[in-house]
């Protein structure tokens, strides 16, 4: 039995099916997720809030979804967009205190033994090395390793197609140097 697409469960759902909204967030939860997680360099509790709100206006907004392309290429929209509302926020209120800042300040152990034990040195190279890329030029790489085509990306970002490319041409040039540089 074939899967359905998600146009079909777009209006299985908007016709009050919620199986169909759950198989269409399980469809793209993963893929999502990774894309916030590399824009975002690891900062759970930023990718957390950023990944929910981007469902929860995916939901709201899903009513007005036109489908004119890729249900992957909105939603990915989606979040970049929620993602840079959240960055402008954070600009406007800097340190809002908060009362676990009177806590006493916990180690940090994700970077211990264990955890790189857990990572290959490749791993935290390629991390480190996309880390160093420009925005623009991490955020082209990062969707289009979620298989979106150089036209979604230049319409999630608001671009020509030509920019795309060439961010992408520079952000593997400027990959491959910063990897050979890290190299021993």
């Amino acid at each position: 039995m074939n899967e359905p697409d998600d146009k079909m469960l777009i209006q299985a759902y908007m016709a009050g099916d919620g199986r169909a909204f759950e198989t269409l967030y399980n469809r793209y939860r993963k893929r999502l997720y990774g894309y916030l997680y590399n824009l975002l360099s690891g900062n759970e509790t930023e990718i957390d809030e950023i990944f929910e709100e981007t469902w929860i206006k995916v939901i709201d907004k899903l009513g007005s979804y036109r489908d004119e392309g890729k249900f992957s290429a909105w939603l990915f929209r989606v979040a970049r967009n929620t993602f840079i509302d959240s960055m402008r926020k954070r600009k406007r209120n800097p340190a809002v205190p908060s009362p676990a800042d009177d806590l006493p300040e916990v180690p940090d152990w994700s970077n211990g033994p264990d955890r790189q034990l857990e990572e290959s040195d490749s791993e935290r190279v390629i991390k480190e090395a996309l880390a160093g890329l420009p925005e623009d030029q991490r955020e082209v790489f990062l969707l289009r390793q979620q298989s979106l085509s150089f036209q979604e990306i230049s319409e999630i970002q608001a671009c020509s197609i030509n920019t795309v490319l060439g961010r992408m041409r520079y952000a593997v040039r400027n990959l491959k140097k910063i990897i050979a540089g890290k190299v021993i």
